[in-house]
């Protein structure tokens, strides 16, 4: 090949290697391009952070009496739902405060009945009083009426005077025999109300008998402990044949579905984050899932303020630390992956601060500050 040659190949060469490159930074600056847009538009208004976990409202279980365990109906990690049995206690003794319970209240009931034929009774016997009391009206009429006759027909000397005081003895006998009846009417009629005080008592005693059948079996369903929501079963500590105590947790129920993340954002975050706003989850346990979730509260202090030993900067040594304030995340899909959530796992969430307040799309926090316009306007 002729120099010519060469030198036109080289410098064809130099050519499409400055082509290529012209193009390799034109694709790498609209590539950058694009990411400044996206950015601009969406990157910059997304507050994430990597100091993040699932959390849940875990349930501990724990026995609400002291009695031997009897049987476990569960084991670790199984799924169980609201009303499933866990744990059953030994109830012999219960079982038998709930018999005698339902013997006082049988007992209490037949006080009842007693004390009702009693009153029954005791109205016959001031219905016999009265007619005693009418049969002894009935008696002083008729001897006052004799002595009436004799007194007048020994006043004409047609009588003895003998028969006259007869009839005046007969008249008083009979008003004293009107007077105890009347007097066993009266004593009739306050043990009538005494019967039905006793009738009182027994229904108060029967209320109170009732209420101790109801507490006997209250105890005794307190032998069975069942799940008081769906979950699944963690931390089972307990087995056959040990002593429950109130004070001793047994087991742990972690209801899934109240799972969500606790993420501590950076206090230079928290300017654009507002309840409601939507968040996607990244999870390190399930790297090809996006979870999205809302955010639900945010904490009303930093977490070191809710530590055991705050900091105090009132001191000689001061550090500027910046500082976290947990953000609460509630889940909200996709449904299928939410059985996945287990709590402890690491969690990078990445919140959408663009919507500021309802109906602002654009946004922009609308905020008088002092000396803006519209304070100048009102000044």
């Amino acid at each position: 090949m002729s120099e010519n040659g060469k030198q036109e190949a080289h410098t064809g060469k130099k050519s499409k290697g400055k082509i290529l490159a012209v193009i390799i930074v034109l694709i790498a600056l609209g590539a950058l391009i694009w990411w400044g847009v996206g950015w601009w538009q969406t990157g910059r208004f997304m507050a994430e952070t990597d100091n993040a976990y699932v959390r849940t409202d875990s349930v501990a279980v724990r026995a609400e009496l002291s009695a031997r365990v009897a049987q476990v109906a569960v084991h670790d990690n199984q799924t169980v739902s609201q009303g499933d049995l866990l744990i059953r206690l030994d109830d012999a003794s219960y079982r038998d405060q709930l018999a005698q319970a339902r013997a006082q209240q049988a007992v209490a009931a037949a006080s009842i009945v007693q004390s009702q034929r009693q009153i029954a009774l005791q109205q016959a016997s001031i219905d016999q009083a009265n007619a005693q009391v009418d049969a002894a009206e009935a008696d002083v009429g008729q001897a006052r009426q004799h002595l009436e006759r004799s007194s007048s027909l020994a006043a004409s000397n047609y009588g003895s005077r003998q028969q006259s005081e007869d009839d005046q003895t007969t008249l008083r006998v009979a008003e004293a025999n009107l007077a105890q009846t009347r007097a066993a009417v009266i004593s009739a009629r306050r043990q009538l109300e005494v019967a039905e005080s006793d009738v009182t008592r027994a229904e108060a005693n029967l209320d109170a008998a009732g209420a101790d059948f109801d507490y006997a079996q209250h105890q005794l369903d307190k032998t069975r402990i069942v799940a008081p929501r769906a979950g699944i079963i963690g931390n089972l500590q307990v087995k056959a044949g040990a002593l429950a105590q109130p004070s001793l947790t047994l087991l742990q129920l972690v209801p899934i579905e109240s799972a969500y993340v606790a993420a501590n954002f950076k206090e230079t975050q928290l300017e654009r984050i507002r309840v409601g706003q939507p968040v996607n989850i990244h999870l390190d346990a399930y790297p090809n899932i996006t979870y999205q979730g809302v955010v639900d509260s945010l904490s009303p202090a930093t977490g070191t303020e809710f530590s055991l030993l705050p900091q105090d900067n009132a001191t000689g040594n001061f550090n500027k630390i910046v500082q976290r304030v947990p953000v609460k995340i509630r889940f909200t899909g996709p449904q299928d992956a939410l059985n996945l959530l287990r709590a402890g796992l690491s969690a990078v969430p990445e919140i959408d601060t663009r919507n500021l307040e309802p109906g602002n799309d654009t946004g922009v926090a609308h905020v008088n500050t002092p000396g803006s316009t519209q304070e100048r306007r009102d000044l």
